[in-house]
C-alpha cells in the first residue's frame, strides 16, 4: 500500500509505503506526483517505508519507468526506513546524478525538512 501525507509543504511529497507494492500503487503514485509537480520545478521526496515485505514483478517494472519518465524533477530523497537493506540501497541510489538520496532514522522526519533546506 502506498499513501500520500498531506503536509503544507510546496516542494516535499511524502509517502508511506506499507507491506507490499503492487503496479496499482505505483499508478497512484505517479498520478499524485504529477499533481502535486505542475506546481513545481522539482520536488523533494519523503519516503517512509515499513514493513515493506516486497514488489511485484509489475510494480518493479512500472517503478523503473516512473523513474526513467521523472528521475531529473527529484532534487533530493529522504528515505525512512527499518530495514537495513533499505540502508544499503540508498547509499547506491547516492550515485544517481542530480538526485541526492540519503537514508534516515525513524523520528528523524525534521532533520530530514532541514537537509531539504540545505
Amino acid at each position: 500500500m502506498i499513501a500520500i501525507k498531506p503536509n503544507h509543504l510546496g516542494t516535499v511529497m511524502e509517502v508511506v509505503v506499507i507491506g507490499k507494492i503492487t503496479k496499482k500503487n505505483i499508478e497512484k503514485f505517479e498520478r499524485e506526483f504529477k499533481e502535486k509537480k505542475e506546481q513545481h520545478e522539482r520536488l523533494n521526496l519523503v519516503l517512509f517505508l515499513t514493513e515493506l515485505t516486497g514488489y511485484s514483478m509489475q510494480a518493479i517494472m512500472e517503478d523503473l519507468m516512473f523513474g526513467a519518465r521523472h528521475l531529473r524533477e527529484f532534487h533530493k530523497i529522504a528515505v525512512f526506513s527499518d530495514k537495513k537493506w533499505m540502508e544499503l540501497s540508498t547509499r547506491i541510489s547516492e550515485y544517481i546524478p542530480g538526485v541526492q538520496v540519503r537514508h534516515f532514522d525513524f523520528g528523524k522526519r525534521e532533520k530530514a525538512l532541514e537537509w531539504f533546506e540545505q
